[in-house]
């Protein structure tokens, strides 16, 4: 008996009052079996069992991620995700690829060791090159002695590190953003040639097989100023330089 089948049998036995070593001994499994699927709902069965199954479509890449791993002991799952899109062109989710990476460390002992981070000065850019675009959030003081969040849009030009931000008191969508850039380029004086962004949902809305979906407004807004657009790994700072985080900011 496998799957569905074994799981099915050992509710009816439980409902019929049988003791969980009795329901082990009748279906011929093992207790474990036995007592990890004892209170289980069926939606919750029915989740594991689909992860399970995704989990097993990347078998016949398990060759390839264990020489990965044991070739980059500080690999991570969303660097195997990547790399799984990049030279196979496997749509996979980076969770069922995370949970497929522990599974193989556990099993093959192949232990992770975080190699120490190592940075040297980049070339700067010309001037006009490059805006990096950041988002966060900060408390600020009422005049009542509270507190209010606030929102804040923050850019920097890459070579001159010449700043400016918006705050406001709700989050910031689509067309927020195209205002404030519009606003952020009158301030500045002009336009660069490259905005940087992490992923962030107001920009775009998916990654298709490496290419970028982006949101209506934006894209909008992208081919009316005629930019280029680079993405980053969301929440990843080293990935992008300049404005890893708002309050790194003189300033803020």
């Amino acid at each position: 008996m496998k799957g569905y089948h074994v799981y099915s049998k050992i509710q009816q036995f439980r409902s019929a009052g049988f003791s969980q070593r009795q329901v082990a001994r009748r279906l011929g499994i093992n207790r474990k079996t036995v007592k990890r699927y004892w209170e289980m709902p069926v939606d919750e069965y029915e989740e594991m069992s689909s992860t399970v199954c995704r989990m097993q479509y990347l078998d016949k890449y398990q060759a390839q991620i264990i020489g990965w791993l044991r070739e980059f002991p500080d690999l991570t799952a969303a660097q195997v995700c990547d790399w799984l899109r990049e030279h196979y062109r496997e749509e996979v989710s980076e969770r069922t690829v995370s949970r497929y990476v522990k599974q193989l460390r556990e099993e093959y002992g192949l232990k992770k060791s975080a190699a120490p981070l190592e940075y040297e000065a980049v070339p700067e850019l010309p001037m006009g090159k490059q805006m990096q675009v950041d988002f966060g959030q900060k408390m600020m003081p009422n005049a009542d002695g509270g507190q209010t969040r606030v929102y804040v849009a923050a850019f920097v030009l890459s070579r001159s590190r010449y700043k400016y931000a918006q705050e406001q008191s709700r989050p910031f969508t689509s067309v927020d953003l195209v205002r404030i850039c519009h606003d952020c380029f009158q301030y500045m004086g002009g336009m660069p040639e490259e905005l940087v962004f992490d992923q962030d949902s107001i920009v775009c809305v998916s990654e298709n097989a490496g290419d970028i979906i982006y949101t209506y407004e934006f894209e909008k807004f992208r081919q009316e100023c005629g930019l280029s657009i680079r993405m980053c790994r969301g929440a990843d700072p080293e990935s992008k330089g300049k404005i890893g985080l708002i309050g790194r900011m003189s300033g803020w």
